[in-house]
């Protein structure tokens, strides 16, 4: 297979972040020739190298496909999913990536710094595949439960949840119930009464205080 083949291959199956073992079943060759082939790509400035046996294809893949795909189950969540929906002012050159799964921090991918936060698996919920592509990333409401259940900086743009909203407040509420953290729980509630929502906040906080989450 020649290396125009192989992108081909892989860009119709939206595969722009690919293991070694992805190389070997489509090429239908050894891990040797495998490996041999990704290098040349590599050389060629059509395949990046995430770390050893993660590839992506240069061009195709944005730091959001490459950083959601490096260890699964995993998500692109926080400031960095609040930048993707331009909900936040910020430009982080970093990308942080939720999962049950332990990672080190990446250096330099396409000028990022992939950053994964470790999570019990229960909170592995409100996030999506986007359609036509490869990025696996949190819902804005879930976004910002996991900002406060890290409690990491909460850059989210000042007018999001003026009227008319640009997120929904049902779904945010949801989502911090569904996390059973008492600090989100308070963080959320205390972010919605700031903004005009205070009927909502009460709602989460009375339903927390019955769940025992107070």
């Amino acid at each position: 297979m020649q290396m125009n083949e192989f992108i081909k291959f892989m860009l119709d199956r939206h595969m722009v972040v690919f293991g070694i073992n992805d190389a070997i079943k489509v090429l239908n060759a050894s891990r040797g020739y495998a490996k041999l082939f990704v290098l040349r790509c590599i050389k060629k400035g059509i395949v990046g190298r995430v770390e050893r046996g993660v590839y992506y294809l240069k061009g195709y893949a944005n730091e959001y496909a490459i950083a959601s795909n490096i260890i699964k189950p995993s998500y692109v969540s926080l400031v960095s999913a609040l930048a993707y929906y331009g909900l936040t002012t910020q430009i982080p050159r970093v990308v942080y990536v939720v999962s049950p799964k332990r990672h080190r921090v990446i250096r330099n991918v396409e000028g990022y710094d992939i950053i994964f936060k470790h999570a019990k698996k229960e909170l592995m919920f409100g996030y999506h595949k986007e359609l036509n592509g490869n990025i696996f990333i949190a819902d804005p409401e879930k976004a910002i439960v996991d900002i406060y259940y890290f409690r990491d900086l909460n850059d989210l743009d000042e007018d999001a949840l003026k009227s008319p909203p640009r997120i929904s407040i049902s779904k945010l509420i949801v989502y911090a119930k569904q996390s059973r953290n008492k600090y989100v729980v308070k963080k959320v509630a205390e972010l919605l009464r700031m903004n005009g929502h205070g009927s909502e906040a009460n709602e989460l906080l009375n339903g927390a205080e019955h769940a025992g989450l107070r």
